[in-house]
């Protein structure tokens, strides 16, 4: 992910793909409130990404995909934001 000409850290796939996966689609909160959210009240947040879905999906224009270690974060998040 580049932002303002700096690549951000990401981590690996193979460390994403074994962590607890919560998707939200199509949210009217901002991807920036909802990720500070999970930063500063799930202690397991890894990650979070946004995927354009527009040409593949006639139901939704973006999905986000949040990434837990823990989860009892996860159920947390998804009880605050699904």
């Amino acid at each position: 992910m580049i932002y303002n000409n700096f690549t951000t850290f990401e981590p690996p796939r193979e460390v994403l793909d074994q962590c607890i996966q919560v998707y939200l689609a199509d949210h009217k909160t901002s991807m920036r409130e909802i990720r500070a959210w999970a930063y500063a009240h799930c202690e397991s947040f890894i990650w979070a990404e946004q995927m354009d879905t527009s040409d593949v999906s006639y139901e939704f224009d973006k999905v986000s995909a949040f990434y837990f270690y823990s989860e009892a974060d996860a159920t947390l998040f998804r009880l605050k934001w699904k």
